[in-house]
């Protein structure tokens, strides 16, 4: 029977490559495509500056465009993840939610609360692996259930995997059409804030846009010097130069709005035609791979990001002592 669908966005802000998204379509007679803004959360926990909710913000309004043209729309909705779920599952008796697979500790837990909601509220819940090349709990499996701790070590694990998934297809507007979508009256509650409405300050404006187009548009630029891609290397790139010296899509992987496995695929046709090419890890695939690589690492290790409770990191004795600290300065 098909289903009633509410499809979480949260960093695959794209209508390429959305293998979540796809199954929602594909096994639902209504979908409604969701993105909750959390503001409590991401202030307190991300840290999320200026710049950076300039960057969401254009790549929600570029997503709530994107859907538009083909028939359907974004609702965006402001309040803590798992009661917005609660409620809205109730609402529109949903009996499926899709979302990427989460690998950050905060989203990994919130989709375990999904779940428990779900067995609770009784709907499903899929999860398809989105934001990266590898499943990196298949990664963790092959390496004895611990991340891999160095970067030759993390290759030999993924040569075992073979190449990445190739990425699905992209989305068109008779894929909509198969389901309905929130009536438009609806949506208007559930816009995308602007930065006002958020106190964002508007002269914190980058020149950087947000949003999958604007991604897309940046990867072509960069694929069409496909010299450039073969010989890329990283220790020749410059830091400190007045225009960026690689390719400057980091951001738009971050938050989705490009898909990686788009690029990794994009870059094994470039260095198909090539004569020569750089190999990892200097290459622009062997960059994937890095960003792979701490991926997993993170993913699997308590409190990656900090030195206590952190298996991994050296633990330093640190102190504080004005008097010494003066003397050496």
């Amino acid at each position: 029977m098909p289903h009633r669908t509410i499809h979480l966005f949260r960093k695959g802000l794209r209508l390429h490559d959305n293998p979540a998204l796809l199954a929602a379509l594909e096994s639902s007679e209504v979908l409604y495509p969701v993105y909750i803004l959390d503001r409590k959360f991401m202030a307190s926990v991300m840290h999320i500056g200026a710049l950076r909710w300039h960057f969401l913000l254009q790549s929600l309004e570029d997503l709530q465009k994107n859907l538009r043209q083909l028939g359907s729309c974004l609702l965006v909705i402001q309040g803590e993840y798992e009661s917005v779920i609660r409620d809205h599952v109730q609402k529109w008796n949903i009996t499926q939610v899709t979302l990427d697979a989460e690998m950050e500790p905060f989203y990994k837990e919130m989709e375990a609360k999904i779940r428990c909601l779900g067995e609770e509220l009784g709907f499903e819940v899929l999860s398809l692996v989105g934001h990266s090349l590898y499943d990196t709990k298949r990664i963790l499996d092959l390496n004895g259930g611990t991340p891999p701790l160095t970067y030759k070590r993390f290759l030999h694990i993924l040569s075992l995997l073979g190449d990445p998934e190739v990425p699905v297809r992209n989305l068109t507007a008779e894929d909509f059409q198969r389901c309905r979508s929130p009536d438009p009256v609806l949506a208007e509650g559930y816009r995308v804030p602007l930065p006002v409405d958020l106190k964002i300050p508007l002269e914190s404006l980058s020149p950087w846009r947000g949003g999958e187009t604007e991604g897309l548009q940046r990867l072509e630029q960069h694929l069409t010097d496909q010299g450039w891609v073969a010989s890329f290397t990283k220790p020749r790139t410059v830091p400190n130069s007045l225009l960026p010296s690689t390719t400057g899509l980091s951001p738009y992987f971050s938050m989705g709005c490009l898909s990686v496995r788009t690029f990794f695929y994009r870059l094994s046709n470039i260095y198909a035609q090539a004569k020569h090419h750089s190999l990892p890890p200097v290459s622009l695939q062997g960059q994937l791979l890095w960003r792979e690589f701490f991926y997993t690492v993170a993913s699997a290790t308590p409190n990656f990001t900090r030195m206590a409770g952190n298996p991994i990191c050296l633990q330093i004795s640190w102190y504080e002592d004005a008097e010494r600290l003066h003397k050496w300065k």
